[in-house]
């Protein structure tokens, strides 16, 4: 068990290491666009919210790299089972992230200024955005993440 949770780390770190190099040179910045560009379709022309444009919490939004890698280094699963979810749980991950900046957002007195309330909610909005990659990897991948703690069956 302990082989293959050491190597389940060394995976993950030679997988995210670069994803993390193609996030800090255009994947940021490409997927902030995107998420404004969301934010404000659905907040100012679907619910027709008077919005104005603020920084969102950008560091929050590494966790992708986490479910990528996650998703990407499980095993025992074929292509497109992999693919679909992880297209099902990009999208969970995009749909939180833009509830995620509707709430900084609303906790915010005016530019800069956060609400109490912000002191009080930050903390456990930020916690459960760090934790989701990997409670969407658990619950896509359950196989896989039973098999890293799974002793190895013994030959007679």
């Amino acid at each position: 068990m302990k082989e293959k949770l050491w190597l389940f780390v060394v995976k993950f770190i030679l997988v995210s290491a670069p994803l993390f190099l193609l996030w800090q040179w255009k994947g940021e910045g490409w997927y902030l666009v995107f998420v404004n560009h969301l934010y404000s379709y659905i907040f100012a022309r679907i619910l027709g919210l008077n919005i104005q444009f603020f920084a969102p919490p950008v560091a929050v939004f590494l966790s992708l790299l986490a479910f990528v890698s996650l998703m990407i280094i499980a095993i025992g699963m074929s292509l497109r089972a992999k693919a679909l979810r992880l297209l099902v749980g990009l999208l969970i991950m995009v749909f939180w992230h833009v509830i995620l900046v509707e709430a900084v957002y609303l906790l915010h007195e005016g530019p800069g200024v956060p609400s109490p309330a912000f002191e009080k909610l930050s903390g456990p909005l930020y916690i459960f955005t760090g934790a989701l990659p990997f409670v969407l990897w658990i619950l896509l991948a359950q196989e896989q993440v039973a098999g890293l703690f799974q002793r190895r069956k013994e030959k007679a």
